[in-house]
């Protein structure tokens, strides 16, 4: 029998990568004026980011990818 995904060491440990290299990408992204809210409780596994002007929340994946496009962008 199988356990469940959530349960998996190999996912908690990827779930952990996955928070801090959005930490670090939310660091780098300062510099372009770019705010990341990662301790809100009120919308707990979501992230917050203020970008240009907009308030744009995201679930863990997709605030990854916009961190990384955005810093991508930035250095164009």
């Amino acid at each position: 029998m199988n356990t469940p995904a959530q349960s998996s060491p190999n996912l908690q440990a990827f779930e952990q990568w996955l928070n801090q290299q959005i930490l670090t990408l939310s660091v780098d992204a300062l510099k372009n004026n770019v705010l990341t809210c990662t301790a809100c409780p009120k919308v707990m596994g979501d992230y917050i980011i203020e970008y240009k002007g907009e308030s744009i929340r995201l679930p863990v994946g997709k605030a990854y990818a916009f961190l990384r496009y955005i810093l991508d962008d930035a250095s164009k």
